[in-house]
Parts: structure tokens; C-alpha cells; sequence
């Protein structure tokens, strides 16, 4: 039968016939579609996946959808060894424990919300896929995430995949840009519901396999066991995060007792347990004291981002916009992303120096978590991000 999938012309002159791909292979239905997708390409594909914390001596500690559970790794070889490819596990348990897991827990006693998967793709999972890849003599580090490498100009640059409602380029904007020429997705280019009939078409084996929702080494998105080890991160962290204390509002009074602010993120509405005349919103992680602020939605409200560890995904990018208006970037249109599901607000103007970046919002944004990433876009183009530090300016809440 045909391939049930069109090969985009950016796709076939990157990868010509004999290309040397090293996958990175999950198990799930993205990641196997992928490697179809290279095998129809022609390209000699070698596959990894990654053996991380989640990776699981019994099934009581990680399900089926965990990134890198026995089952997973196991699908992963059988999805391997039918399309003909090679594949090895590899181990970055220690690693990801001190670049991702250790600075997850770290980040609650600073009254944050961590975006792990920011930080894995970041220091752990594409700097090893490429370093892997060109030890195993591959040009290109591949997975399944739903974003696109332009190649067309005179570097390589970051763009969104063509399906809203799965592009994952977001995750992927703190990428160190030296990265970028090595890399490939190639499924930016195609729906998530035309990946999955596709996997149905080709009858791969997890066509039907759920997505995860979760963050791979917290299932059931219960942090606590983490907190119970934490290892490097210290007592500090352990007490911020999972001792109990008091709920208040913008004024210091108590409205009821809170988890542990390990539970918790600014924005959450549901999950308090305290009862209101109108709904209430976390507003803030307060660290001192061990307080969490809730209050109305427009608390939540913000005009001003602050982030720090700020990379730039294009090598022009200015210092300080808008500039002049006849200069190269005055027909920039640049929308602030603070989430992966969000829609983006419009930008008035930005400034950055080293890694800080400050942007000023032409609409207010709501629930603009500390701790999570804060992604800058032209279009589809990302221009850069870093981490969310604070957001205030229109709510009375702040963060």
C-alpha cells in the first residue's frame, strides 16, 4: 500500500535516502510514526530511549504511559526490531536526577512552579540525542514533537508545528541554538489526527495508545514521594514544599490550610477545599510564612513578565524592541506564550540583558506562573524564552 502520510518537500531535502537519523524512540504513538515516516525517507535510522528516573522496577510506581517505564522501553524495541532498526537503551538516571528532578523539587522552596520537561529537553534529553548521534555517525537527533527546523535561511531556526493544537515548539524554547542544525522533527508537519490514523493504517501496535498528560517521573501527579528523598535538593525544599499551612487572601485572612505548596500553582482554581461566594484562584506562592494567596481572577492579571535564563532562538534578535520603525524588525508582531496551551498575548516592548528578559504586555495576561517558561514568538517563528520570574502590573494579586 501507499504511505498513508504526504513527505513534505522540506523533510525530503533535508533527509535524502542514506541519511543518518538516530531517533529518540518513547514507545508511544508519536515517536513510532516518526520512525515510519524516516523508514519511508529512505534514511538509516538507529533508535535510543532513554532510560530516566521513571524507568520502573515494578508497574506500581510507573504505568503504561510513563516515558520510560518497562513497558515503554520494551514497546520501543519491538517498534524497533519491526521496522528493521537498531536499538539500544541508554542510561541517564544520574543526570536527569541533578538537572531535572533536583532542581524540581529546589524550585518549590524559591515558591515556583517548575516546568520539567523545559529543563530535560533543555540540559538533558537533545544535547544527548545529538552527542549520541554523532557518535554513532548520524547527521541528524530526531523525536516525535509536533515542531519544525526551517533550514531555509542562513541558520537554522525554530518554528512552531502546523498544527495548533499540538505544536510543542514551546517545550522546546530554551534549546541551546548550536542544537538547532542537528536536529529534525518529523512530524511538524502533520495534524496529531492524521499521525494517529496513520499508526492505524500502518497498523502499528500502539496506534491506540493514550498520550500522557503527566509529568513522566510524577505519576498520578502526586509530587510526594519526591520530597521524601530529595537527595541534593536539601531539608529547605522538603519543608517548603510539602508542610502544611495557612490559605489567605490578598488581606492575611485565613480561609483554610493548604497541602503543602508543592500542590499548587498560580492560576489553580480547583483543588483548595475552601468554600467561597465566588470563585478563588491561587495568586501566589509566599515561601515566607509557607502561605498560599488566593483571591478573584483578576488578581491574576499581568502587564509585566520577568524571566531569567533568556536564550535567543534567532541571532538577530534585538536587545530592546520595538526599534525604529524602519529598521528590520518593525513589522515584528511578537506574542508572549507563558503556557502550552496558551493562545499568546501581543507584546509592546521587550528588553533583555545577558539572560534577564523583561516584556511589557499590550493586554493583560492571566495566571502567569513563576517558574514555568515564557516563550516569545514572530508567527510561527520562535524568537527566544527563559524562565518566568514574576508577573504584575494589572492584577492586585501579583506573583
Amino acid at each position: 500500500m501507499s504511505f498513508p502520510l504526504p513527505l513534505p518537500e522540506p523533510l525530503r531535502r533535508a533527509l535524502p535516502p542514506g541519511t543518518g537519523v538516530l531517533l529518540g524512540l518513547s514507545g508511544g504513538v508519536d515517536s513510532a510514526v516518526a520512525l515510519a515516516v524516516l523508514k519511508e525517507l529512505g534514511c538509516r535510522v538507529e533508535c535510543v530511549t532513554f532510560r530516566n528516573f521513571c524507568y520502573a522496577e515494578g508497574q506500581d510506581t510507573a504505568g503504561e504511559q510513563a516515558c520510560c517505564s518497562l513497558d515503554a522501553i520494551d514497546q520501543a524495541r519491538r517498534l524497533a526490531v519491526d521496522a528493521g532498526a537498531p536499538h539500544w537503551v541508554g542510561d541517564l538516571v544520574e543526570p536527569f536526577r541533578a538537572r531535572v528532578i533536583d532542581p524540581f523539587i529546589a524550585e518549590y522552596a524559591q515558591g515556583r512552579t517548575p516546568n520539567p520537561c523545559l529543563s530535560c529537553n533543555e540540559s538533558v534529553r537533545f544535547p544527548e540525542l545529538v552527542r549520541l548521534a554523532a557518535r554513532q555517525g548520524c547527521v541528524f537527533a530526531a523525536t516525535g514533537h509536533y515542531a519544525r527546523i526551517d533550514r531555509d535561511g542562513a541558520t537554522p531556526r525554530l518554528r512552531r508545528g502546523l498544527d495548533p493544537a499540538k505544536d510543542q515548539s514551546y517545550f522546546l524554547h530554551r534549546l541551546d541554538t548550536a542544537l538547532l542544525g542537528s536536529l529534525v522533527f518529523p512530524l511538524g508537519w502533520y495534524a496529531k489526527d492524521d499521525v494517529r490514523a496513520a499508526a492505524r493504517a500502518l497498523a502499528l501496535p500502539v496506534a491506540e495508545r493514550r498520550d500522557s498528560q503527566e509529568i513522566c517521573f510524577v505519576p498520578d501527579d502526586d509530587r510526594s514521594f519526591l520530597f521524601a528523598d530529595a537527595g541534593t535538593a536539601g531539608a529547605q525544599a522538603v519543608a517548603a514544599a510539602t508542610t502544611p499551612g495557612p490559605i489567605v487572601d490578598r488581606g492575611g485572612r485565613r480561609l483554610g490550610t493548604h497541602r503543602g505548596l508543592a500542590h499548587y500553582t498560580v492560576g489553580q482554581r480547583k483543588g483548595l477545599g475552601i468554600a467561597a461566594p465566588a470563585p478563588l484562584y491561587v495568586l501566589a506562592l509566599q515561601t515566607d510564612g509557607n502561605r498560599l494567596v488566593v483571591g478573584p481572577r483578576e488578581g491574576l492579571l499581568a502587564t509585566r513578565l520577568v524571566a531569567d535564563r533568556f536564550v535567543a532562538q534567532v541571532p538577530d534578535l534585538p536587545e530592546r524592541w520595538p526599534g525604529p520603525r524602519d529598521g528590520p524588525w518593525a513589522t515584528v508582531k511578537p506574542l508572549v506564550q507563558v503556557r502550552h496551551r496558551h493562545a499568546g498575548t501581543a507584546v509592546a516592548a521587550w528588553r533583555w540583558d545577558g539572560d534577564r528578559l523583561e516584556v511589557e504586555l499590550a493586554e493583560p495576561v492571566a495566571g502567569a506562573a513563576p517558574g514555568q517558561g515564557l516563550a516569545i514568538y514572530d508567527r510561527d517563528l520562535v524568537l527566544g524564552g527563559g524562565r518566568l520570574l514574576a508577573a504584575d502590573g494589572a492584577g492586585t494579586g501579583g506573583a
